[in-house]
């Protein structure tokens, strides 16, 4: 089987030289719309030299970037599970290969994040006055989830939008000292592009996790973290950025120590007094 161009990339990321690593970003980020781009374009979009491109598509195992799109190209899906029902053709997969496929994306997202970003994405959320998740369609499971545990530990935490509701309301009250995380995993919606950079106008930071596709909203956060969602036929796996999740808000917790512990103290003690549990 032939490697995906971006396997290709994350088995060489951390081999890579600064400059070749600038560009593997973008093609990261662009991966889906590489056929719209000359290689001059994602060259002068990394900041680097087309001799540097030439050396990054050469060391992935391409003859030169016209090779690369065309492989690019092969292999886009728009997101749509009915696309993918359709590529599918009707084969079916085993359990194992599905579960597999999760343990891949997992494992290639834990070697491919920076350590140094994630220790970003922790301090930001520790430290803001007030936190903000905000995640459409399927990222809204994730920002449950993620308001979940972190409202076990600080004491202002709030979902956005409120259902029903647009999310201006809300939004008028983002300030700087606030902090937001946001889900953006494909497929995107237009309004996430706005509130991210609503919350970067205010002076609010931001951490967004994201598949490796994410562009333009990733211009607009403090912080990006790319995880793999791509399932292994119609639908996308959230394996590996709920595993982010979780450790992140774990982090956030030993960084607060003496706050968290007594935030969980007093949640505990209600859950008592309102006999919650069985």
């Amino acid at each position: 089987m032939v490697p995906s161009v971006q396997t290709r990339i994350q088995d060489l990321y951390d081999q890579l030289p600064a400059r070749e690593r600038r560009l593997a970003d973008v093609l990261l980020e662009m991966q889906g719309d590489l056929a719209a781009y000359s290689a001059t374009e994602l060259a002068a979009r990394a900041g680097v030299s087309k001799a540097t491109a030439a050396r990054l598509f050469r060391r992935l195992g391409y003859a030169d970037y016209h090779e690369m799109r065309q492989q690019a190209r092969d292999e886009r899906q728009p997101g749509s599970p009915l696309a993918e029902l359709e590529d599918a053709g009707g084969e079916k997969q085993s359990l194992t290969a599905h579960l597999s496929h999760d343990l891949q994306n997992l494992t290639r997202t834990v070697e491919t994040l920076r350590s140094d970003a994630v220790a970003d994405a922790v301090k930001i959320l520790a430290e803001a006055r007030r936190v903000w998740i905000v995640g459409f369609r399927n990222n809204h499971a994730l920002a449950l989830y993620a308001r979940g545990l972190l409202a076990h530990v600080k004491p202002d935490v709030r979902m956005l939008p409120v259902g029903g509701y647009t999310v201006a309301e809300d939004l008028a009250s983002l300030s700087a000292g606030d902090a937001m995380l946001a889900l953006g995993f494909r497929r995107r919606l237009p309004v996430m592009r706005s509130i991210l950079r609503e919350a970067a106008a205010v002076g609010a930071k931001t951490v967004l996790l994201a598949d490796p596709t994410v562009d333009e909203c990733a211009r607009h956060a403090t912080v990006t973290l790319r995880c793999l969602s791509r399932g292994l036929t119609l639908f996308d796996s959230y394996v590996a950025p709920m595993s982010v999740l979780n450790y992140l808000c774990s982090q956030v917790a030993l960084r607060l120590e003496v706050e968290a512990e007594a935030r969980l103290e007093r949640i505990e003690r209600l859950h008592e007094a309102f006999d919650d549990f069985d």
